[in-house]
């Protein structure tokens, strides 16, 4: 039954002159793996891996065509001869495992960021950008000319490369959708107003791309399918026209939809918030309209999904971008029958998201190699020398990680949770279906590399010592800080407690957060849903500021706003006494006193469990401490923290 699902995902695509091993698409992403904005050792290594794992096609981190672009520092100079040398090295690389290779060519227009390098933003007119506010130059025709150029240029660096083709960026983050929306094009010359005149840019830049490639290499566009903005945008229909218009001209080889744009930001690598697929019926849509090969994209991250939606027909192939950052091998675990052992893509943008001025490069939250791939050419795991008695104290992410990677290498390992299951942390999401079956998956790779897993197992320091392991692994977690205000005559619970058990809370809340982080969302959502009336106090000028980078505020909001009784920002508790709560807020001192107050619920900044460790630090020889125990942190630093450890026992 699973191969049949499959077969067809699986099968080989022919587009333009080239076919694909099959219709799993590793789509472009930035990286910030970058040196001199130059492909690195390390793109060779991360593209490499995918190669090997199964990947029909890879396409290239977008390559830049013109200095008058520089979206985030690391990324990369397609205008530059320079870069010639790395398309080289990465066809190479990608070629040997039987992919195929394109590059994304891309201009950002107004969505670029014009203080990385002090240069004006370019775009259709002097619509400012919703996020940075900044106000463009509207491009003459002399710099339309220019850009063109760039495009061309840029693909025949990719010829010069060795590269497969290249793939036009229309969609998020792009300069020609920018020119293809009404919201962004308000020209009054020939390449505003109609839509005829609206395409002209993309269909001069087509041409000339057309002309650098020659007929034996891919042109593909990755269009908008739908922008959804509050108002006005392109909408599916207009894509639907779009890519008929497109088609005529005879030079594409295969189409790749999205949906989003500058108006709808949280879309550009949707979370968990998010339902799966949601480009997929305007790529349905265009389908029906063109004859090209159709390619979808956006939290296509299940294998069961993918595979349905291509086996209905409703598109050709899948970008499977952060599904495949967390799980090179996934095509080829498909292909083995080995669906069970895919390591599903939480959507939690914790490490991947990285298209920002921070820099910091790309890694996942439950694949602790991924963009250190280069590392573990040269160093990656290898059968332990002498295997060694290995106790884990804590079955939390960092437990789970460090245990599975030492029992790899050959090491006898226990795992001790004082929980009903493993899980720590993640418990509080365990009602996400991400989160569940990744503690599944988790579960069943300690099971398959013979980790003996105890459960309700609470740890004093006689009993580590009474086991007398070799080595010891602390991943005990943290504890949630109390308030600093007075709370007298009133129930109190941390936001991991009400997440994981709301019913346990009064039927009205008073809830006080200082962290603005994930563990917070889950608690609000899970009162909220359990019916609870919730007071929402936080020092922060908005709630859930650590949401942002991940892009979950957005859809936090839309149900956070709906159901909260009432939100005060900028605000603290003085005190909580019985059933009454005094708020004040931190810039005009006004006080605001509720009452009726059934439970207390904190959210304050965690503090390492260091109890065991400080206890046994001299007493067992070695002794080793990962995740929030050593330092409270997020899941990607946490699981690292376990691999890194289990690596090196």
């Amino acid at each position: 039954m699973k191969g049949h699902l499959y077969k067809r995902i699986l099968s080989r695509l022919k587009i333009g002159n080239i076919e694909l091993p099959n219709r799993i698409v590793f789509g472009a992403h930035p990286t910030n793996f970058a040196s001199r904005n130059l492909l690195s050792d390390r793109h060779v290594a991360y593209y490499r891996e995918r190669a090997r794992g199964g990947a029909g096609m890879i396409v290239l981190e977008e390559q830049l065509v013109h200095p008058s672009d520089l979206p985030y520092e690391k990324a990369l100079f397609g205008f530059s001869e320079e870069i010639i040398p790395g398309y080289r090295r990465v066809a190479e690389a990608v070629h040997e495992h039987g992919a195929v290779v394109v590059a994304q060519l891309n201009h950002s227009g107004m969505q670029s960021e014009g203080s990385t390098a002090m240069h004006v933003l370019w775009a259709p007119g002097t619509v400012p950008d919703v996020v940075s506010r900044e106000v463009p130059k509207a491009m003459e025709e002399s710099d339309i000319a220019e850009v063109t150029g760039g495009f061309a240029r840029a693909a025949g660096h990719a010829v010069a490369g060795g590269l497969d083709g290249v793939e036009i960026n229309a969609a998020q983050f792009s300069l020609v959708r920018q020119f293809m929306s009404p919201l962004t094009n308000r020209r009054a010359d020939s390449y505003g107003g109609s839509l005829a005149n609206r395409l002209r840019f993309c269909i001069e830049i087509l041409k000339a791309v057309r002309a650098v490639l020659g007929e034996d290499r891919l042109l593909g566009i990755r269009l908008c399918g739908d922008e959804l903005a509050p108002w006005g945008g392109l909408t599916p229909e207009d894509a639907a026209e779009i890519a008929v218009e497109l088609e005529k001209l005879d030079v594409l080889d295969y189409l790749t939809v999205s949906a989003g744009s500058l108006y709808s930001l949280h879309l550009s690598a949707a979370t968990f918030y998010i339902e799966p697929g949601f480009a997929v019926e305007a790529a349905a849509k265009i389908k029906k309209a063109v004859r090209l090969p159709v390619f979808a994209e956006g939290r296509i991250h299940r294998p069961e999904y993918a595979a349905r939606i291509v086996d209905e027909g409703l598109v050709d192939g899948v970008y499977m971008n952060r599904a495949l950052i967390c799980d090179p091998w996934l095509p080829r675990k498909l292909e083995r029958g080995e669906v069970e052992r895919v390591r599903e893509c939480l959507s939690c943008n914790q490490g991947c998201q990285v298209r920002h001025a921070m820099g910091k490069p790309l890694s996942c939250a439950v694949n602790p190699v991924a963009g250190r791939e280069y590392e573990e050419e040269t160093a990656g795991l290898r059968p332990a020398g002498a295997p060694k008695k290995v106790l884990v104290v804590g079955g939390g992410p960092a437990g789970m990680e460090a245990a599975r990677t030492a029992a790899i290498r050959g090491h006898r390992v226990i795992l001790w949770e004082a929980g009903p299951a493993p899980g720590g942390a993640l418990a509080a999401c365990a009602h996400i279906g991400e989160f569940a079956r990744l503690l599944k998956t988790w579960a069943r790779e300690l099971a398959d590399c013979g980790v003996a897993v105890v459960t309700g197992k609470y740890c004093r320091p006689e009993d580590v010592l009474a086991e007398r392991p070799d080595a010891l692994v602390l991943a005990t977690g943290s504890r949630t800080a109390k308030p600093a205000f007075p709370v007298r005559k009133c129930p109190a619970v941390t936001a991991r407690e009400a997440a994981v058990k709301p019913d346990g809370v009064g039927k009205t809340v008073l809830f006080w957060d200082e962290v603005g982080d994930r563990v917070m969302a889950r608690a609000v959502e899970k009162l909220l849903a359990g019916g609870k009336t919730v007071y929402f106090v936080t020092p922060d000028l908005f709630a859930g500021g650590k949401l942002a980078a991940t892009l979950e505020l957005t859809p936090f909001y839309r149900r956070f706003m709906a159901g909260a009784a009432e939100i005060f920002t900028s605000s603290l508790v003085i005190e909580v006494d019985g059933g009454r709560a005094v708020v004040e807020n931190r810039f005009g001192g006004r006080t605001v006193t509720l009452t009726g107050i059934d439970t207390l619920v904190y959210n304050c900044w965690p503090r390492p469990d260091e109890s065991l460790y400080l206890a046994l630090k001299d007493r067992v020889e070695e002794v080793y401490r990962a995740g929030d125990c050593l330092a409270p942190r997020g899941i990607a630093e946490a699981v690292r923290d376990g691999y890194l450890i289990g690596k090196s026992l």
